[in-house]
């Protein structure tokens, strides 16, 4: 469950459509379940956020987009027609975890100090704070970049791709 406006839900419908498996997995609105806030969503997401996944096998449910990501990548390792997302050789592998949990958790609490004019900014309780964190974070991701690319961790499209680019 996802709509167009989540990055967390970007992430996951970029790398259903890189991976192309839109015909396994597919994407609906919160609201078919009655909104993030009802009790039929609830149930399946006590934190109430988008996106959301409910395994259509075995009714097994998983949040929180890098969770899914990585769900997706193994449950349809061989299936689908693009790139596995996943770096051939293991320091790329490495690198691309690295910038997903970086965006997860130095990136993402703080981003809405771009768009936002008051708090909440994570932990910090001005906006200024929370944007020289950010520019702190970005020259740590910067930093961690391969070196000539194209992509982030190489020359292979990977979750880290993914995860950054909404």
């Amino acid at each position: 469950y996802d709509m167009p406006v989540s990055n967390h839900g970007a992430r996951v419908r970029l790398l259903v459509y890189k991976r192309g498996l839109e015909d396994l997995v597919k994407i609906a609105s919160p609201s078919a379940l009655g909104g993030l806030r009802s009790a039929d969503y609830l149930a399946l997401n006590p934190q109430g956020k988008m996106p959301l996944l409910v395994c259509g096998d075995d009714g097994m449910v998983v949040y929180e987009s890098d969770a899914i990501c990585r769900h997706l990548l193994d449950a349809y390792a061989g299936a689908g027609s693009g790139p596995s997302l996943m770096p051939s050789d293991l320091a790329a592998r490495t690198r691309s975890e690295m910038f997903c949990r970086l965006h997860d958790a130095y990136i993402g609490p703080i981003q809405g100090c771009l768009y936002k004019p008051a708090s909440p900014f994570g932990r910090f309780g001005t906006r200024a704070g929370a944007l020289k964190e950010l520019v702190a974070q970005l020259a740590v991701a910067e930093d961690l970049c391969h070196p000539t690319g194209p992509y982030l961790t190489g020359p292979e499209f990977s979750l880290a791709d993914a995860t950054w680019f909404p």
